[in-house]
């Protein structure tokens, strides 16, 4: 497939038109997760823990905005790459349907930095998806920050290659 997409996030004007194009990833499901920490042994066997992360995010998604050409095929991945993640809280409890988004957000937080005293602006990853009351016999609209982030990027992944059927 050509013309894929790639959205750089640095602010919320720029995130905003990543996740309008992505129709805030509704009806997707995060299908492979990475945090890899920034954290250093050096030569000398001296540590260097920032409590800074790099996240990925494998989205398996096909529901674009409306309009968006052509139809991306059943098997859509866009990952997503975050930098300097810090304030890591996931939740994928089995009250959740399914885990399915319902919609991402991205919005302007104030974070400490690790090791800093000092508040720094970055931007929070937000998570919005169905929770059922057992005790209510029904489902509440949630939603809870991921993690906090300063800049991420948005890459369509070519699709999949179609697994073909052979007959005996």
């Amino acid at each position: 497939m050509s013309g894929l997409r790639s959205f750089a996030v640095s602010s919320e004007e720029t995130a905003a038109l990543a996740l309008d194009y992505f129709n805030g990833f509704h009806d997707g499901f995060m299908q492979r997760i990475v945090l890899e920490s920034q954290d250093r042994i050096g030569e000398d066997l001296s540590q260097s823990c920032s409590g800074m992360f790099d996240a990925e995010i494998d989205f398996a998604h096909y529901n674009y905005q409306q309009g968006s050409e052509p139809f991306r095929p059943h098997n859509q991945i866009v990952r997503a790459e975050f930098r300097n993640v810090q304030d890591i809280l996931t939740d994928f409890g089995g009250g959740f349907l399914g885990n399915t988004i319902i919609s991402l957000s991205i919005a302007p937080v104030n974070r400490r930095r690790a090791g800093q005293i000092a508040a720094e602006r970055c931007l929070g990853l937000r998570l919005a998806r169905h929770y059922y009351l057992e005790e209510e016999r029904r489902y509440e609209l949630r939603e809870s920050q991921l993690f906090t982030f300063t800049d991420a990027r948005f890459v369509e992944q070519p699709s999949a290659p179609q697994a073909v059927e052979t007959g005996s």
